[in-house]
């Protein structure tokens, strides 16, 4: 689903959900809409059709809410890349692909601590990785990012096959080195 597509679902949803909460108001009060919605103070005013109405309103907000969240989490690549053989085909999970990013950064040896990474769809089955990662104090973070980048690029091209459009590196701290003395 493109952006513009997003946004517009996300005002719709919103708008829908604020109508339902006026409307569940109304249920509440039902003076304070009798001139504007008549037919619904009738609605109102019936036992049975006031637990119908609540019903319908409730399912019209439990789904909008369930969609905005949809919404919002839709940038992330829950679903798997297929591949395709000549046997059949290769399911391949967006954990396993933040795995392979994870490991790429580690194993590429420029005083990471700890990492951790996203990966979000992009166009053209193309995928996006962003890695968050804490470093030593003694690492020289822009030529070891690079190669960092570098490196978790061709892995997950190499191991995958999937196309890796950008690869996003966030410092998010840096930690001294702590020597470690041993005991007798």
């Amino acid at each position: 689903m493109n952006g513009f597509m997003r946004v517009l679902m996300f005002i719709y949803s919103v708008i829908i959900s604020l109508l339902s909460i006026i409307l569940l108001y109304a249920l509440i009060d039902d003076g304070i809409f009798a001139d504007l919605l008549s037919p619904l103070a009738s609605i109102v005013n019936d036992p049975t059709s006031k637990i119908i109405y609540l019903a319908i309103l409730l399912v019209v907000i439990v789904s909008c809410v369930t969609s905005i969240s949809t919404l919002i989490t839709s940038g992330r690549l829950y679903k798997t890349k297929l591949r395709r053989t000549d046997i059949g085909s290769v399911d391949i999970g967006a954990d396993a692909i933040e795995s392979i990013a994870l490991n790429s950064a580690k194993s590429s040896q420029v005083g990471i601590k700890s990492a951790k990474a996203r990966v979000t769809s992009a166009k053209n089955g193309a995928i996006k990785v962003n890695i968050n990662a804490v470093l030593y104090s003694n690492t020289e973070i822009p030529t070891s990012m690079s190669k960092v980048q570098e490196r978790v690029k061709k892995d997950i091209e190499r191991y995958t096959g999937i196309i890796v459009e950008n690869v996003f590196i966030k410092v998010s701290r840096v930690e001294p080195v702590v020597a470690k003395v041993e005991g007798r």
